[in-house]
């Protein structure tokens, strides 16, 4: 069987940069698959351009990992995906008992990337579809996402490649004053966007662990705006099921 030398290289570093968890060179991979140099470049650039990958400064070199566009490829269903599954057997319940819209999602190249959604048939429809992102700084998950991320690398990086850009009235539009609505989140678990992203929606999100204790991802729920809404009790629901999904991947909880 005749097979196509740059298609196999490709599969190959594709193999070879999902094996790494802190993402691999353009050196290394070249040297570990006895590839030139020059063949490399010229795969590694397609897959970024195709967003199959992403590259990142690490420890002042270039290195390369795994996007989520190979993810959302190679899995042909998101719902293959041990953290979906397990999510949706918390968010589908969630979204029905409140009548609201559920979303799981995680943070890819500074933006909050939706990787499930449940609609209840009562909820009001959202524009949030699997796959697509939105901004850390008007989304309740984008606030948790960034408040519980320990790696300061990515929360930079995040931060000077957001564009504070009002929704409405209610946005926050400067770094100093997001950077204290994070300490906020952190103390109390959660947060909220208070229709910072749309005048018509109320959203509350809580993080995912997994059994390293690092947040790999965040659950939301969204609901009509109204000022009875009681976004304390919402919470504590929110973070249940996010607790439960956490402690399913492996998460212990910290005993006080």
């Amino acid at each position: 069987m005749k097979v196509n030398r740059t298609a196999l290289r490709t599969i190959e570093i594709l193999e070879y940069i999902a094996k790494s968890q802190d993402g691999v060179s353009l050196l290394e991979i070249a040297q570990a698959l006895d590839i030139p140099k020059s063949s490399v470049f010229d795969i590694l650039k397609t897959l970024l351009y195709k967003n199959m990958i992403v590259e990142n400064q690490v420890g002042g070199k270039v290195k390369y990992s795994m996007g989520i566009h190979s993810f959302i490829v190679g899995s042909h269903s998101l719902e293959r995906f041990d953290l979906v599954n397990i999510a949706k057997k918390y968010l589908i319940p969630l979204s029905k008992e409140f009548h609201a819209t559920t979303f799981l999602a995680v943070l890819d190249e500074g933006m909050v990337t939706y990787l499930y959604k449940c609609e209840s048939p009562k909820s009001q429809i959202t524009t949030a579809n699997l796959g697509s992102r939105k901004s850390i700084h008007c989304t309740a998950l984008g606030k948790v996402l960034m408040a519980f991320q320990k790696n300061e690398q990515i929360v930079n990086q995040a931060l000077q490649t957001t564009q504070f850009i009002a929704h409405t009235q209610y946005t926050i539009t400067s770094i100093p004053k997001y950077l204290q609505e994070l300490e906020k989140v952190k103390q109390q678990g959660y947060a909220v966007d208070n229709r910072e992203d749309t005048l018509f929606q109320i959203c509350v999100a809580a993080p995912i662990f997994n059994h390293n204790k690092k947040i790999i991802a965040a659950i939301s729920l969204v609901n009509s705006y109204s000022k009875q809404l009681d976004i304390e009790e919402l919470s504590k629901f929110v973070k249940n099921s996010a607790l439960q999904i956490s402690k399913e991947l492996g998460y212990v909880e910290e005993k006080i």
